[in-house]
């Protein structure tokens, strides 16, 4: 099966922004008891452009509990980097990556939360260095003509420590270690999501880096259990999943996954279901998402044998 948007696709199932969206999403029947073991398996593949504007909310596959407003766990291509997150509440966490080094992107994460994420100059200044990181990355010759010499120092020279201080007081940043580091972190759209503490613990495989699935075919197989110790209603332990690719054990993600339930919300304790596709801000560029051989089931022995990527 394919997903895809092309130029000029555009609605408003976004709220208040525009977006195109393509998607698949398993029948409500096959949903499972909201805190149920769950194997999910599958094939995918990515064709067609990246936005040359630099990091745009791009989510290729989800999967929504009860409560959810964001996916707790959710596939993402931003700025043409596949990566994995996971959601406590409104927080959000990168637990894996196709990124050129994911170890300092889990870094600069760490820094994150340790900001607070009502400090608006903190929000603000996290923002601007995203847009300097992709100045720098997109535009390196108008970059180098209207940012100062000591700018640039403090964004990608080893030893602009002096000039990272100083930049990192006027953005509102308490830890200059941050503008280091944060290179390997600008390719996450919406970072002031990762602001802030989160419930959740990544323990990460030594050979970690998710495959590039552009243009080639990447294998997937994900274990969820969903859980919070502070669910009212529903699993009222630390949710787990575990997360495969080609063949190759990611990480396992233990914590307060999806958003907490409450007696009074009244909710249908059921799901998580899983939505594959295309869902992303609006921009011109075509794209399209292949998946094939889905399963899923409650033990991994019951899945179907994936063809290995090739």
């Amino acid at each position: 099966m394919a997903a895809s948007v092309k130029q000029g696709d555009s609605g408003t199932a976004c709220g208040d922004e525009d977006c195109q969206r393509a998607e698949f999403r398993t029948i409500k029947t096959s949903w499972p008891n909201f805190g149920d073991e769950v194997w999910y398996s599958f094939s995918f593949r990515v064709e067609g452009q990246v936005a040359p504007t630099g990091s745009h909310r791009l989510v290729i596959g989800q999967w929504k509990g009860p409560g959810d407003d964001s996916p707790m766990l959710a596939q993402r291509f931003d700025d043409g980097v596949f990566y994995i997150t996971v959601q406590d509440n409104d927080t959000r966490r990168v637990v894996a990556s196709a990124a050129e080094n994911p170890g300092e992107t889990l870094a600069a994460q760490e820094i994150l939360s340790q900001l607070n994420r009502d400090d608006q100059q903190a929000v603000q200044g996290v923002q601007s260095l995203q847009s300097l990181e992709t100045m720098l990355k997109r535009q390196p010759d108008f970059a180098k003509q209207f940012l100062s010499p000591a700018l640039q120092k403090a964004l990608q020279s080893p030893d602009g420590e002096p000039e990272r201080k100083r930049l990192a007081e006027t953005l509102g940043l308490t830890d200059s270690s941050l503008l280091s580091r944060f290179s390997e972190f600008a390719f996450v759209a919406e970072p002031e999501k990762y602001i802030g503490p989160a419930a959740i613990e990544i323990i990460s495989e030594a050979q970690n880096r998710l495959p590039d699935p552009t243009g080639k075919w990447v294998d997937m197989i994900y274990r969820v259990q969903p859980g919070r110790i502070d669910n009212e209603i529903g699993p009222r332990r630390k949710g787990e999943i575990v997360i495969w690719a080609n063949g190759k054990k990611i990480v396992t993600v233990r914590g307060n996954i999806g958003a907490t339930l409450k007696k009074e919300s009244k909710l249908e304790l059921s799901g998580p279901y899983f939505k594959f596709g295309i869902y992303r801000k609006r921009v011109s560029e075509d794209l399209s998402l292949h998946l094939d051989e889905f399963s899923q089931a409650p033990k991994r022995y019951e899945l179907s044998k994936l063809c290995s990527a090739k």
